[in-house]
């Protein structure tokens, strides 16, 4: 029989030199340099907009070139930091509740549980449920707050002794999944934008939508985690750091949990639970229209303060575990801020018009189909300037309504479109704070995360290609 920890007798392999991407935060700060050069390199240029401040289409001009140099870039770190105010704030007290709920042992204590009665199964059933889990919670609210889960990935790799690529793709990615194709994030955002779209309309091909790709991405995790577990040399990362991390940790081996306690498996229960009433309470009780993200801090405190009482710890220990999981978000709500101040330094340059406008020209006169695919690349392309759900479908909305209008394409194409290109493709953007400080949380490097998710990505840009060609060719409104 095969046992999960087959593979613990293994010596590490030597590899040769490769090249290695820096720091995250260093990555950053080039991002931002190369950022400055763009708007010194790229024509200025903007829209005009109505009284909402929204573009109207075909109103493009030239305007003075406005470059912004490295000394005032970092004087927009503070904007930057102001308009990612919400998703840090939340992705701290977020941070506080997670890290203080996984420090009570009870989360780990049931994957140890499960890794020991399924330990001649191998790992990919426990892969594949917590896939799963992640896939569910990232089809009813998703959002940037989710990376936390992250967490709960890299304890469970680490049990069954895979590396943080594994970690990532088991939460990370299909949690962004579920917001990217989904019917409540992307496609809710375009449909708010779009008025004339009723919202959550195409609930049912959606999730069709969401099943086929949530189906071919656990294939292909499965297959590299089990290529992981058979032979931990065969993982995409770079350096071989977390592999010996795992053998230096003893508490792998120790730590057979051989039965599991009722509180332990009430506080799991708890953290499942507790997004699927945010679920229910944002898509049907509409909690999110009067509460706006604010439910999302609620809902987990309440999860966070049930679970301190059912493993009956202190005061003192709620205090103390919430503010070490605060700290270990620190470094995270950082890389967002820089990735959000690289979005403010292309719209100091005036460059994003320039750049949407030469992007969008082709479409004049494409075939329906076709226009659909072309949208959907070029969102994902742009994508890389305006990492951002709202923001990506704000700008592009305005602009390719009216051409899709002309082409006899529906909003609700036009907003599938720009979803497949801004959601997919912030999976694999350097821009994202989320992105890359998910990558950051589960000791990943950038460069590894690419060369797993590219393959991965070209299916993906096949099968959404296919099915936007479906959907603009028979004019699917969804409603």
């Amino acid at each position: 029989m095969s046992s999960i920890r087959g593979s613990n007798t293994q010596k590490i392999p030597k590899r040769n030199w490769k090249f290695q991407l820096p720091n995250v935060l260093v990555m950053m700060f080039i991002i931002i340099l190369f950022a400055c050069l763009l708007t010194y390199i790229v024509p200025a240029g903007q829209f005009e907009t109505d009284e909402a401040g929204i573009s109207v289409a075909g109103t493009y001009q030239s305007i003075e070139q406005t470059p912004v140099n490295p000394l005032e870039a970092l004087n927009l770190i503070l904007e930057g930091g102001i308009q990612a105010s919400q998703i840090v704030i939340l992705l701290l007290f977020m941070g506080g509740f997670f890290g203080a709920v996984f420090a009570l042992d009870s989360i780990p204590n049931v994957i140890n549980y499960f890794v020991y009665k399924y330990e001649n199964m191998g790992p990919n059933i426990l892969v594949l449920g917590l896939f799963t889990l992640m896939g569910f919670i990232g089809f009813f609210i998703g959002g940037d707050m989710m990376i936390v889960f992250v967490t709960l990935g890299v304890i469970l790799a680490r049990k069954v002794r895979l590396d943080p690529i594994s970690a990532l793709a088991m939460t990370f990615l299909p949690l962004f999944l579920g917001f990217s194709v989904g019917p409540s994030g992307m496609a809710m955002i375009g449909q708010m934008i779009a008025s004339e779209t009723p919202l959550f309309s195409g609930y049912g091909m959606r999730t069709v939508i969401f099943l086929i790709f949530i189906s071919v991405t656990a294939v292909y995790v499965l297959v590299y985690t089990r290529r992981v577990s058979k032979d931990n040399s065969r993982s995409l990362m770079s350096n071989d750091d977390w592999l010996r991390e795992l053998d230096e940790d003893t508490d792998i081996e120790e730590n057979k949990v051989k039965t599991l306690a009722w509180q332990d498996m009430s506080v799991l229960l708890i953290m499942v639970i507790a997004p699927i009433v945010l679920a229910i309470g944002n898509t049907v009780l509409g909690w999110s229209e009067v509460y706006g993200n604010s439910t999302f801090i609620t809902v987990f405190f309440i999860a966070f303060v049930l679970c301190f009482l059912i493993k009956r710890k202190s005061l003192d220990d709620m205090v103390a575990s919430f503010t070490k999981g605060v700290q270990d978000m620190v470094i995270v709500a950082v890389v967002i801020i820089l990735a959000t101040t690289i979005s403010v330094i292309l719209e100091e340059g005036n460059i994003l018009s320039t750049i949407v406008n030469t992007m969008t020209e082709p479409l004049d006169g494409m075939p329906i189909g076709f226009s659909a695919i072309v949208i959907f690349i070029i969102n994902a392309l742009f994508n890389l300037l305006v990492p951002s759900g709202s923001g990506l479908m704000g700008i592009m909305i305005p602009i390719l309504q009216p051409v899709a209008d002309v082409l006899g394409m529906t909003q609700q194409v036009l907003i599938t479109a720009i979803g497949f290109g801004g959601g997919l493709g912030n999976l694999i953007t350097p821009t994202l704070g989320v992105t890359v400080g998910s990558i950051a949380l589960a000791k990943a490097n950038f460069g590894s995360w690419i060369k797993f998710m590219m393959p991965l990505f070209l299916i993906w840009v096949i099968i959404g290609s296919v099915i936007l060609y479906y959907l603009a060719t028979i004019g699917w409104t969804g409603y």
